[in-house]
């Protein structure tokens, strides 16, 4: 246990002894026997993924194959089949990510292209990754690095992302210079910047689970 500073040990100790008839009284009431069943559950695949910077939503559909290996095929119109064992959570949701980093370097390029063309600044080479910890990258170079997982961002946030990238094209800090560069293409920046301090929420339960 980990006492709080200024707080006697022997008082926690007490306070949780008076209080875990009402938690057993509590779990009795709701039929839970054992404790880890509080835990929140695994998140579970979903029906439909939405790809808000993209403006689509795909139906998912599951094919139960035991034996074969977990794929995502594309079928008829924003339909997604998963087959394989769909009862492995972590092969699906493996499969699953593997099919949205093909869609964002199909769709990622044109939107860095065209934010390009309109604002004049201009990179040299774009990859698509897995990022756990930033939404894009720029190096010296001009090559830029985008995260696959910016299509779950809205369409405002997405294009702020591309811009903040092109920006470092000619300026590679983060100092009043950069940031009055990104403000010439991007009238609303306060209001972006406060809300991509929350942006990863915006990544679904079921992909943050296999990160």
């Amino acid at each position: 246990m980990v006492t709080p500073p200024g707080v006697a040990q022997d008082w926690l100790v007490s306070l949780a002894n008076e209080w875990r008839g009402w938690v057993s009284r509590q779990m009795e009431h709701l039929g839970i026997d054992d404790p880890g069943q509080l835990r929140n559950p695994e998140p579970s695949l979903p029906e439909q993924i939405f790809l808000p910077a993209l403006g689509e939503t795909w139906h998912l559909l599951q094919r139960y194959a035991p034996g074969s290996s977990t794929r995502v095929r594309e079928s008829g119109s924003r339909t997604l089949v998963l087959s394989g064992d769909c009862r492995d959570l972590e092969s699906s949701r493996k499969a699953l990510a593997r099919w949205l980093m093909r869609r964002a370097r199909e769709a990622l390029p044109p939107m860095l292209e065209a934010l390009s063309r309109e604002t004049g600044l201009a990179f040299r080479e774009l990859n698509i990754r897995a990022q756990r910890t930033r939404w894009g990258s720029c190096s010296s170079h001009g090559d830029i690095c985008l995260n696959y997982q910016i299509l779950f961002l809205t369409p405002e946030l997405a294009r702020h992302v591309l811009l903040h990238e092109l920006c470092h094209t000619v300026r590679m800090d983060h100092s009043p210079r950069f940031w009055n560069t990104v403000a010439r293409f991007e009238p609303e920046l306060p209001k972006l910047r406060a809300e991509m301090r929350r942006s990863w929420s915006h990544i679904p339960s079921w992909l943050q689970a296999g990160r």
